[in-house]
């Protein structure tokens, strides 16, 4: 079985920034040593109980989607199973390409994608159905994980990052694709994805893969694993490390393209070289725009309506971020004899992004402060070299444009760099067994934390005001004063003793005379006049980072108890279980002073820099008390149905939710099954939902540039509830296997960020009317002249987070697949496929105004909410195993779809998203002789580029593969075992 080939048969289960990490790993080594020698402490004295206890079996099965151990494997619910051997099968893949390749899982992050998943390169996530990251609930050995602390940007989603979860650890995975809230609670309304651990590795396991695509050096990753087996024991211990190689996007030569060929494709109309606006003496516009005519010779093109210089920023950016991932996971097992068994449990998870690489600056939101006089000595050898370009009565000139472009950042000579880190433990223990009255019991308690730290560079509005003044470096950038008198030297009666340009004093020069040569390139700038340039003492005084740590905390009590009761159905004992959960949640955030608006509000209220807003602290708490119940009923020999009630406690303004389902299987005949399942689902807003601010980086059409998009937290919030059923039908002949499912969501007050383009495209409309009904939406929109508004002065939009508009969605999954068994050989063909019917939208309420609505199923959804949503994808698989060898062959198809917004919005390019069709190539060599196992793989075999879409980076992160060809070679050696 493979990723392609996730069917219903269910296997049985047998038995500096970079101190920061340093000082915590050293920590978590500490932790790891000691918990690992109590485990081995343990070990030793089960070893000694063995004589008198007797070999135990360990594990009873528990599947996800029941509480009741035992249960079916082939019950009522939609469960595929991945095992270890399946994804080996397929080249091992990391966990990211895993999730992609997923059929019911649809835009998801996972790929650098700064435009707009902000913050969250070194993450990962899964999407069931396209509803969300935030509503798949993701377990680890059928318990709660923490969530990762930075959300979503244009969705305020957390959810919990699977690059966490170290891939030499995993036995299994378990997709639920079905609502589940009724048995775990909130975030379970797509459905569960059960990262379940090998817990039977006998020996040491070394191993490690190399994969190289076109234009990278390589990633690799290394793994070791202990596993100690007992009669009544075992403790495993798996340790990772990858390692990523830095890409640019340049690498690819679909990834930055002219702007012909896409207006959108990281082309901003406020560059550097810029534009300028000419103003007399009494600062009054002398002329319309003037554009810096050194801006094709540093590199930038004229485009637009006014023919102004334009930018292209993501010759700077990254398609892969240099990325290191530290990884470890520990269990240790025991039954105690006396028909109990303990687990214990430790994750650590360390991930580092050190030089995140973006544009060398951001666009500034507001540009009236970017004011520079005659006297300037880059204005004066500009109209020296440039006569009669700006008018006759030219006293000073206001700046359209960016503090560094085509001549890099002067700090590091190209891109600006930043970087993020995440920092993951895990611990888990529980107790299970039986009573002698045969009922079972299962407690557990897990405590989870992410702690991650995000750090992007901007430029000072006050500095960037000084400077171009004269009077940069030798004041204050945040607050534009000269130290020794406290006050501004641009203010009026100023007594201090600088002067522009003299002494400590430099000038921020934006002409093109200031740029030696293109950052990309290397070519030199032939106006370029040496003296003029900006030097990096200006450069890292007029820039600093935007810093924020946030954190996340999850203690959860699991307490269950089950078995089968003393009422007989006429095909056996009623099963149930009964429990409790309670969970305490935290989010903590924590901003650098000059990110904190309360410490520093900056000019206008939003902080100090030019783009990035700025957030206020926030530390946040609360406790989710749950009872649940379930029961499986075998009706007859042929029917077993499954019934399950959740009670779920928010407390405050949430409240509570009551949620049931009921799910049946009826084996029609030996070889054909009709399954079905229906329930209630829910979520609660997260903490980071309810309050606070954060910022993203959005593209605004009218503006043809990036803006930033301010969200705001909203501790009014409802939960969000869905109605679900889902039926389907089974079939299995032994060698020949499918099923099929039709499923069905109807949601309800999903908790939304309001849609930014939506909000701007309302906005556009109400300045163009005569009638003020319609202009409480301005009420949004931060522009640059507030007394003149136009769509194309637009500097800042305002969103809310709230509860939206209904959604409904429903669609089928087909999964197909036969086994010849020829001679000593074994041939398989399988299939699967997921068909997304619809995904339709009502219009919601912003103002007083209807926002957006409609079926956004087949859509690139740029405009809107949701991800992008091809209508179906496919996989094909052949299999041909002999012997110790496996060949495989995969084809993966992926629809075409459309891109919903309005040609001007795209660019008038990319109206639709080409369906791909790639093939992947498998060989696998198992030895047991050698105890070895050795993979080949070739991913994307004919090389096929991804399709272009009207986005920053030409193609559509959330859905496709970027790197073309992929080769990877992979190689585990096992050694030994205890026994």
């Amino acid at each position: 079985m493979e990723i392609g080939q996730i069917h219903d048969k269910w296997q049985k289960l047998a038995p500096d920034h970079n101190s920061f990490g340093r000082k915590r790993m050293k920590t978590f080594k500490g932790m790891l040593f000691y918990a690992s020698a109590i485990a081995l402490s343990s070990s030793l004295v089960a070893h000694a109980q063995e004589a008198d206890d007797g070999e135990r079996k360990l594990g009873t099965v528990t599947v996800t989607g029941s509480f009741i151990q035992g249960t079916p494997e082939d019950a009522a619910l939609p469960v595929d199973v991945l095992s270890a051997q399946d994804l080996k099968l397929e080249g091992k893949p990391t966990i990211t390409e895993l999730i992609r390749n997923l059929g019911p899982s649809s835009g998801v992050d996972g790929q650098t994608n700064q435009f707009a998943s902000n913050g969250l390169e070194g993450t990962s996530n899964i999407n069931l159905r396209g509803l969300g990251p935030a509503r798949t609930l993701v377990l680890i050995n059928g318990h709660r994980q923490t969530y990762h602390p930075y959300s979503i940007g244009e969705q305020a989603q957390l959810f919990v990052d699977t690059n966490n979860i170290p891939s030499a650890a995993i036995g299994r995975v378990e997709v639920l694709k079905d609502g589940a809230a009724a048995l775990y609670g909130s975030d379970a309304i797509a459905g569960v994805v059960n990262f379940i651990t090998n817990q039977d590795l006998d020996g040491f396991e070394v191993g490690g893969s190399f994969s190289q695509f076109d234009g990278s050096d390589g990633d690799f990753d290394i793994s070791a694993a202990y596993g100690l087996q007992g009669a009544n024991f075992n403790w495993v211990t798996s340790v990772g490390y990858n390692k990523r190689s830095e890409v640019l996007l340049s690498e690819k030569d679909w990834a930055v393209r002219p702007f012909a060929e896409n207006p959108v494709g990281g082309w901003s109309s406020l560059s550097n070289p810029g534009r300028y606006v000419p103003l007399s003496a009494g600062f009054t516009p002398l002329a319309a725009n003037v554009n810096d005519f050194g801006c094709d010779e540093a590199g930038g093109i004229y485009a637009g309506a006014a023919s102004s210089c334009y930018f292209q920023f993501t010759q700077f950016d990254n398609l892969v971020e240099e990325e290191e991932r530290y990884q470890v996971f520990s269990e240790y097992n025991r039954n105690l004899g006396n028909g109990a068994e303990l687990h214990l449990e430790a994750m650590y998870a360390y991930s580092d992004v050190p030089t995140w690489k973006t544009s060398p600056s951001y666009p500034p939101q507001v540009l009236t402060n970017q004011l520079l006089l005659a006297s300037h000595p880059g204005f004066i050898q500009y109209n020296l070299d440039n006569p009669g370009v700006f008018p006759a009565g030219t006293a000073a000139a206001l700046y359209i444009g960016r503090s560094f472009g085509y001549g890099g950042s002067p700090l590091t000579g190209g891109a600006q760099e930043g970087y993020r880190t995440s920092e993951t433990f895990r611990g888990s223990g529980g107790l299970k067994g039986d009573f002698t009255n045969g009922v079972n019991y299962d407690a557990t308690i897990s405590y989870s934390t992410t702690e991650s730290e995000r750090l992007t560079n901007d430029t000072y509005i006050t500095g960037l005001t000084n400077a171009l003044r004269g009077f940069g470096v030798c004041t204050d950038p945040n607050t534009g004063f000269d130290p020794a008198t406290g006050t501004s030297p641009l203010s009026a009666g100023y007594a201090g003793t600088l002067a522009a340009g003299v002494g400590s004093c430099e000038y921020y020069n934006p002409f093109s005379n200031a740029i030696p040569f293109n950052a990309v390139t290397g070519a030199a700038n032939p106006t370029f006049v040496p003296g003029l340039e900006n030097t990096a003492t200006l450069a890292d005084w007029i820039t600093d980072p935007s810093l924020t740590t946030a954190k996340t905390d999850l203690l959860v009590f699991d307490g269950i108890l089950s078995g089968e009761s003393s009422v007989q159905a006429s095909g056996g004992a009623v099963g149930w279980a009964a429990g409790m959960q309670v969970r305490r949640e935290s989010y903590k955030l924590d901003p650098s002073a000059l990110t904190d608006l309360s410490v520093t509000p900056g000019p206008g209220g939003t902080g100090p820099y030019s783009f990035l807003a700025g957030t206020l602290p926030s530390d946040e708490s609360q406790t989710i008390y749950a009872i649940f119940g379930e029961l499986q009923v075998p009706l007859y020999d042929n029917l077993n149905m499954q019934f399950a009630v959740r009670y779920e406690d928010y407390g405050g303004e949430i409240g509570s939710t009551f949620d049931p389902k009921v799910a049946a299987k009826w084996d029609v005949t030996d070889n054909f099954a009709l399954r079905g399942s229906a329930q209630t689902s829910f979520k609660g807003p997260t903490l980071n939902q309810l309050g606070g601010v954060g910022t993203s980086l959005q593209f605004v059409a009218p503006t043809s540039a990036f803006k930033a998009v301010d969200t705001f937290g909203n501790a009014d919030l409802k939960p969000e509830s869905a109605f679900s059923f889902n039926v389907g039908a089974l079939y299995d002949t032994g060698n020949f296997q499918a099923s099929l499912d039709y499923y069905n969501f109807d949601f309800s007050d999903p908790v939304i960020v309001e849609e930014q383009a939506q909000i701007v495209n309302a906005a556009v409309a109400a300045l163009a009317t005569a009638t003020t009904a319609d202009d409480a939406i301005l009420s949004r929109i931060t522009f640059n002249n507030p007394l003149a508004p136009s769509a194309s002065t637009i500097s800042r939009i305002r969103v809310n987070v709230t509860n939206g508009p209904n959604i409904q969605t429903s669609g089928i999954d087909l999964r197909a697949s036969n086994v010849w068994d020829v001679g000593s050989s074994e041939f398989t063909l399988g299939a699967d496929a997921t068909y997304i019917i619809e995904y339709v939208v009502d219009p919601y309420i912003v103002e007083g105004l209807a926002i957006g609505g409609g079926d956004y199923v087949g859509q690139f959804n740029r405009s809107n909410f949701t991800r992008s949503m091809p209508q179906w994808k496919a996989n094909v698989f052949a299999n041909y195993a002999i012997g110790e060898h496996n060949l495989r062959a995969v084809m993966r198809h992926i629809d075409s779809y459309k891109d919903e917004r309005s040609a001007a919005a795209r660019g008038g390019v990319g109206e639709t998203i080409d369906s791909q069709t790639t093939f992947d190539l498998f060989y696998n060599l198992t030895s047991e002789a050698w105890g070895l196992d050795f993979g080949l793989s070739a991913v994307n075999v004919t090389d096929e580029d991804p399709p272009f879409a009207a986005f920053d980076v030409n193609y559509d992160p959330y859905t496709h593969n970027p790197f073309g060809r992929t080769f990877k070679v992979s190689v585990t050696k096992r050694f030994g075992g205890s026994n």
